[in-house]
């Protein structure tokens, strides 16, 4: 019952956590509040969509481990443990694996040039 409760309550704090970051994202890059990397802070284009982008997959990424903590109660302790924090582990790197993988292709494109009239 205990890897099942830690699953809900991790999908929960995941889903909160990227609730609060939609509706309220760190205006300024700084390193206490947002989603934090080298990329996401070189840039404010990209630190403005790394925290809407982290903020969405958050929110998605919390609703799936509470899914896998409540599936958990159908397992024994052992591998209801195993799943809640298998799919926590998997869906943090995940997060990290997609937001990334956006910001870099926002990098690479060549930023628009602003036409004088």
């Amino acid at each position: 019952m205990a890897g099942s409760i830690l699953g809900i309550i991790c999908g929960v704090c995941y889903f909160i956590l990227g609730f609060m970051m939609f509706k309220k994202p760190p205006r300024a890059i700084n390193g206490i509040y947002g989603y934090r990397t080298p990329r996401a802070m070189s840039d404010p284009e990209l630190w403005k969509e790394a925290q809407y982008y982290a903020s969405n997959l958050m929110m998605q990424f919390g609703f799936i481990i509470l899914v896998f903590g409540i599936l958990g109660f159908w397992f024994t302790e052992v591998q209801a443990l195993v799943l809640s924090l298998g799919s926590l582990a998997f869906y943090t790197i995940r997060l990290f694996v997609k937001v990334e993988g956006r910001l870099k292709e926002l990098q690479s494109k060549p930023k628009k040039k602003q036409q004088d009239a």
